[in-house]
């Protein structure tokens, strides 16, 4: 018994449908209810469930084909061994759907769609330059940033972009003369007893690593990067980097010394007599700190990876893990 799989009608006036995503591999076992692919259209990504269940076998189409609503695109089948050999027999259609002879799959019931049962649809923005697949969190964040999907397809990352590949592709669109900058002046006082306290613990992270724990712990809750990206911190004094140091633990923080596209570059001249610095780097986000009794801390940042609002929303996060450092380890 096989059952198969067409593109559904999923709004007015459609014609066609994108396959943006196989969420299920040729040959995997698929259960009743399971989610079997997403579907792009002009307005929405949805996925596509199954009422029935099988062996995914007879992909026709790869990611990024355009599809004509009713064709059959895939079918589910009783058995491995017949999944198998109808992928190896068949290979998917990457472009325009090409007419085909197919020899009739023998079933005792009759031959049911299963693209009937789509999710609840999430509007997305229409890219203004043509058909570029991206899934509405990447389409949302690329437009939040200023950043045409035309340009990141333009850089060779391969369709269909998601929220990590326009994170990803912020650094390569820092430019100088976007660039801001706020202030604020902060009392030192509670993350100085923190790192006393740390030391008598017998922990040996130094007050640099200390600020690149609380910077990235407060860019993330304030959402200036995605909460599932790779934050990459930069001690830009020495030149060192360090991969999501609000993940690894005070006492598992690694650092890395090849060069990586830092999301925040920091410096810390609180034990120094510098008062002020510009910095021009190319990170998005460059953070200094100054002064022994009461600190000041500058950020500087490009408009085009946070606005002015998520700069103010983040400092003040920041100073607030300060005042309070136990909140960095809840």
């Amino acid at each position: 018994m096989s059952f198969e799989i067409i593109m559904p009608v999923l709004g007015m006036n459609q014609d066609t449908g994108i396959i943006a995503q196989w969420l299920k591999k040729p040959g995997e076992w698929v259960s009743s209810g399971d989610a079997v692919l997403s579907v792009e259209t002009d307005k929405a990504v949805q996925d596509i469930e199954t009422r029935h269940e099988g062996y995914l076998s007879h992909v026709k189409y790869e990611e990024g084909a355009e599809v004509p609503v009713g064709d059959v695109i895939a079918q589910l089948t009783a058995t491995p061994e017949e999944s198998t050999a109808s992928a190896s027999a068949a290979p998917a259609v990457s472009a325009a759907p090409v007419p085909a002879v197919e020899k009739p799959v023998a079933a005792p019931a009759p031959i049911a769609a299963v693209a009937d049962v789509p999710k609840a649809p999430v509007p997305i923005q229409q890219s203004s330059t043509g058909k570029i697949l991206a899934s509405p969190k990447a389409k949302a964040l690329a437009s939040e940033r200023n950043i045409a999907l035309a340009d990141i397809a333009s850089s060779g990352i391969a369709q269909p972009f998601h929220a990590h590949d326009v994170v990803n592709y912020v650094p390569m669109k820092a430019t100088a003369k976007s660039r801001s900058k706020v202030s604020v002046k902060v009392a030192p006082e509670a993350l100085v007893a923190m790192e006393q306290w740390l030391g008598t613990e017998g922990f040996t992270i130094t007050r640099a690593e200390l600020l690149a724990v609380m910077t990235a712990g407060a860019l993330r809750f304030t959402q200036a990067i995605e909460s599932d990206s790779d934050c990459y911190v930069t001690l830009a004094a020495d030149e060192t980097s360090i991969l999501n140091p609000d993940r690894a633990g005070l006492s598992g923080i690694e650092l890395i010394t090849s060069a990586v596209d830092s999301t925040v570059s920091l410096w810390d001249f609180t034990d120094s007599p510098i008062a002020s610095f510009s910095d021009d780097n190319h990170a998005g986000i460059s953070i200094a700190f100054f002064g022994k009794s009461e600190w000041t801390v500058d950020l500087n940042y490009d408009s085009e990876v946070i606005n002015a609002k998520q700069a103010v929303a983040l400092l003040s996060e920041l100073v607030l893990r300060f005042s309070q450092p136990l909140r960095q380890l809840l």
